[in-house]
């Protein structure tokens, strides 16, 4: 009996092992905003995106960066940082992993942000996930709605103004939040901090 109950014990934990090892494309952490280091120079990132117009994801300076296309509903944000490119994948002194976007362009019916992103399932909760470096693809479409933060509110705006705003403003740590429903970006926002 002992023998049965032992191979059980050992079978559950092999199951459970597996499950673990599994999961986690992304990282679990909670949400939080960029540490910036005191005496960090901003750095200028050339863009081979810049004066391009096509959708092809290869038209970006990040060839190391996975493409993942961003389907599910929910939320998902980063910071504009272009300089802090080295920071994905480590944490501040919290132990909160930073969340750095250090490219991203909106062309055609994509708008592409390279590097880190936490994902929530609706606006107020705290972050589920934060990915490591990726090139996350949005579907945008005539109903996406464009939002810059303002003193005075959230303003809608043109899709030409966020597209320049998201290469005028790479390093500027720029909040930047996409919402996702149905497959397709409802929403795309960005605000200083």
């Amino acid at each position: 009996m002992f023998k049965k109950k032992g191979k059980s014990v050992v079978l559950t934990i092999l199951f459970v092992t597996v499950l673990l090892s599994a999961c986690g494309k992304a990282k679990t952490a909670e949400s939080s905003a960029p540490v910036e280091t005191a005496g960090a120079e901003t750095a200028s990132v050339p863009s081979t995106a810049q004066n391009e117009q096509t959708s092809d994801i290869s038209s970006l300076e990040s060839p190391s960066a996975p493409v993942e296309y961003e389907t599910a509903d929910g939320f998902m944000s980063s910071f504009l940082i272009a300089s802090d490119r080295d920071l994905i994948d480590t944490t501040n002194e919290y132990g909160v992993f930073y969340r750095v976007v250090y490219e991203a362009s909106l062309e055609n019916d994509e708008l592409r942000a390279c590097g880190s992103m936490d994902y929530r399932n609706f606006k107020g909760q705290d972050s589920i996930t934060i990915s490591s470096d990726l090139t996350h693809v949005f579907k945008v479409d005539d109903n996406t709605v464009y939002m810059k933060g303002t003193e005075t509110g959230d303003e809608i705006i043109s899709r030409e103004e966020f597209a320049e705003l998201l290469d005028t403003r790479k390093d500027s740590g720029m909040f930047f939040e996409v919402e996702i429903s149905d497959g397709v970006a409802k929403t795309a926002y960005l605000a200083a901090q």
